[in-house]
């Protein structure tokens, strides 16, 4: 599986959970040292409607993290990844 079709299955994964979300991004690809995973980060606007979310300034993305099999193209995780 190449980087273009882990990162198909990430999107098409994400869309699973998140239908109505627009904007997604591709932020980051990387393939394990052992070439067994792609790790594939995506971004999305953080639509959230909470009082605070009406004094940031700026867009606040969320960005997720996919674990793909290289071999069988099958998403091993998904999970939340915090920015410092």
């Amino acid at each position: 599986m190449d980087v273009k079709e882990a990162t198909e299955k990430a999107v098409e994964h994400f869309k699973k959970f998140y239908p109505n979300v627009e904007k997604v991004q591709l932020e980051e690809v990387e393939i394990t040292d052992d070439d067994k995973y792609w790790n594939i980060v995506l971004s999305f606007e953080n639509m959230e409607t909470t009082p605070l979310s009406y004094l940031q300034i700026g867009q606040q993305r969320t960005f997720k993290v996919f674990k793909i099999d290289a071999n069988t193209g099958k998403v091993r995780s998904m999970k939340i990844r915090n920015l410092k």
